[in-house]
């Protein structure tokens, strides 16, 4: 049984390895911007991957909100939570 957890994640390791290839694995707890090196444009492919693989839309204000992908999963997981599909 996949638990919500195991979906997050997965859903943003897939998103990691088709949205940018280049960077390889990333640190769960890396700063996106500060440590990993990502601008704006690479952020929003990574969260839109994201959003295809859930089949949720994340809100901007969440983005302006998280700086890891630790703290992205958090508030997805949060998103499904209260929204089940």
């Amino acid at each position: 049984m996949t638990t919500h957890n195991d979906r997050v994640d997965q859903a943003i390791r897939n998103a990691v390895e088709t949205a940018l290839p280049q960077i390889g694995g990333i640190d769960f707890d890396a700063a996106l911007t500060s440590d990993v090196g990502l601008d704006s444009v690479q952020v929003m492919d990574l969260v839109m991957e994201i959003e295809d693989e859930l089949d949720l839309s994340v809100p901007v204000e969440v983005l302006a909100e998280v700086q890891t992908l630790n703290q992205l999963a958090k508030r997805l997981r949060t998103m499904i939570k209260d929204n089940p599909r």
